[in-house]
C-alpha cells in the first residue's frame, strides 16, 4: 500500500471512530432522559394550541383599517406612493384619496374621511400606510438581512397594545411534570390524589422601531422611479437589522427581549477559553429539545468561523495533528452544517470568546407580535438648507421568548430548552 493511501485510510478510520464516540455520548446523554422525549411533545402541542387560542381570541381588525388598506393597492407601484407623499408635503395639495396615515391618537384615518386634507400634526404617530405592493418589497428585503423572523419565529398579528400569552410553569420533574401534574401506580379500587399543573401569562408589548434617510430634491424631481429602489433598500435593510438585532440581543427596555438574555436560555461551560470545539457542539447539541434538532439552527459570529474550520477530534491538539471533522480539505468550501443542522452567520451574534458567539435556537418558541403596519412620511423642512427631502418609516413590534426557564430533568443532573449558547466561561 502507498504511503498517501495509507495516510488516507488512517484519517478514515479516525474520523469514523470520532464519530462513533460523538454519536454514543449524544445517544447516551438523550436516552438517559427517556422522559424529556415525552415532556418535549406536550410542550410542542401545547404551544400550537396556544397560538391558536391567541389567534381566535385577537380582536378583529378594525374596518377602518381594511378599507385603508383596500385603497392602498390602488397604487400602481412604490414609486407612484412616495411621489403622493411628498406631492403633499412639498406643495400641501390635497391628500390623495389613496393615502391613509395614522393620526394623533394613533387611530387610521383616509383622505376620503377627511375630505381630502390633513392638518399639520395630525399625522404625528407615524405617516401613511404603505401599500402592500411596495410592503411586500420591503419585507423581502428585510427578511434578507434577518435571522429571527425568516427562520421560524411564531408571528403573531397584534390588535391591542399588550397580549398575554399563557405558558406552563415546567421547571424540574424532580417531583412533578408539566408544571404541577403527579401520576401514581394504584389499585382499581384505590383513592386518586388529585394533581393540576401550574400556569403562567407573560405579556406581549409591542416597541416602536422608527429610522430616517435623506435624499436630493432633485432626484425626486426627475424620477420617483429612482427614488422607490432608494428608499426600499435603505429602509427594507435598516428595518431587518435592527429588528433582528433586538430579536437576538434586545434587553427587553424600550425593545423586544432578545433570545440571548431570555431566562430559558441555557449556557454550557466552553472547553477553553476563547475557542469552539468538537466537545462544545456535543454539549451544546445534548441541551436542546429532541423534537426540535429538526427545526433548529447554528448561529454563529463571523470570527468562530476558523474554529469551525480548524474543528478537529483533539481539542488541545495542535492544528497539524487533528483530524479535522467540519472540513476535510482546502478545495472545498465549507459545508455550513453542524451534526445535520445548518449554521446561519450573524455579526448580530456576540464576537469569539463571549457568551453567545455561537448558538443552537429553535426558533418556533420565539414570539413576534406585530402591531403598528409599518408607515412612510417625508418632510421638505428637516434639511430644507441641504436642499433634501428626509423620509421615515416607523413600525411597532414586539418579541419574547416564549417558555419562561429551562426544565431540569428528573435525576437533577440535565437540562434542556429551546435556546442553546456557549457560555464565555470555561467553569
Amino acid at each position: 500500500m502507498k504511503e498517501s493511501e495509507l495516510k488516507e485510510k488512517i484519517n478514515t478510520d479516525v474520523t469514523d471512530a470520532v464519530e462513533e464516540i460523538l454519536g454514543k455520548k449524544i445517544k447516551e446523554k438523550l436516552e438517559s432522559e427517556e422522559v424529556k422525549t415525552q415532556i418535549d411533545g406536550q410542550l410542542k402541542e401545547h404551544m400550537s394550541d396556544a397560538v391558536k387560542q391567541l389567534k381566535e381570541q385577537m380582536p378583529p381588525e378594525s374596518e377602518e383599517l381594511k378599507k385603508a388598506e383596500d385603497k392602498t393597492k390602488e397604487f400602481k407601484s412604490g414609486g407612484e406612493f412616495l411621489s403622493k407623499i411628498r406631492q403633499f408635503r412639498v406643495n400641501r395639495d390635497t391628500l390623495d384619496p389613496r393615502l391613509s396615515y395614522l393620526d394623533s391618537k394613533g387611530n387610521i384615518a383616509s383622505a376620503q374621511k377627511t375630505a381630502g386634507h390633513m392638518e399639520i400634526g395630525d399625522d404625528s404617530q407615524g405617516g401613511f400606510l404603505v401599500p402592500e405592493i411596495f410592503k411586500n418589497e420591503l419585507y423581502e428585503i428585510a427578511l434578507e438581512n434577518s435571522i429571527v423572523r425568516p427562520h421560524g419565529a411564531t408571528v403573531i398579528k397584534m390588535t391591542t397594545d399588550s397580549v398575554k400569552i399563557p405558558y406552563v410553569n415546567d421547571t424540574s420533574h424532580a417531583s412533578t411534570v408539566f408544571g404541577g401534574i403527579v401520576a401514581y401506580w394504584t389499585a382499581e379500587a384505590d383513592q386518586k390524589t388529585a394533581s393540576k399543573p401550574t400556569f403562567g401569562q407573560m405579556e406581549l408589548t409591542p416597541h416602536k422601531l422608527a429610522g430616517i434617510t435623506y435624499a436630493s430634491n432633485e432626484l425626486m424631481d426627475d424620477s420617483a422611479v429612482a427614488l422607490e429602489p432608494l428608499i426600499k433598500r435603505q429602509f427594507g435593510a435598516a428595518w431587518g437589522y435592527y429588528e433582528d438585532d433586538a430579536f437576538l440581543d434586545g434587553t427587553g427596555a424600550g425593545q423586544p427581549m432578545g433570545i440571548q438574555n431570555c431566562n430559558c436560555v441555557i449556557s454550557p461551560y466552553r472547553n477553553t477559553a476563547s475557542h469552539v470545539y468538537l466537545e462544545d457542539l456535543a454539549e451544546m447539541y445534548s441541551h436542546m429539545l429532541p423534537s426540535s434538532h429538526s427545526s433548529a439552527y447554528w448561529v454563529i459570529h463571523p470570527s468562530v468561523i476558523p474554529e469551525l474550520i480548524q474543528l478537529g477530534s483533539g481539542n488541545a491538539a495542535a492544528a497539524s495533528g487533528k483530524n479535522l471533522v467540519w472540513i476535510n480539505n482546502a478545495a472545498d468550501g465549507p459545508p455550513f452544517r453542524i451534526l445535520g443542522r445548518p449554521v446561519l452567520v450573524s455579526e448580530k451574534m456576540e464576537y469569539l470568546g463571549t457568551a453567545g458567539d455561537i448558538g443552537y435556537y429553535d426558533f418556533r418558541y420565539y414570539l413576534i407580535g406585530d402591531r403598528q403596519p409599518i408607515t412612510i412620511d417625508a418632510s421638505p423642512h428637516l434639511r430644507f438648507d441641504y436642499d433634501e427631502t428626509a423620509w421615515r418609516f416607523v413600525l411597532r413590534v414586539a418579541g419574547q421568548c416564549w417558555p419562561q426557564a429551562k426544565i431540569t430533568t428528573k435525576d437533577g443532573t440535565h437540562s434542556y430548552s429551546p435556546f442553546v449558547q456557549l457560555a464565555a466561561t470555561t467553569s
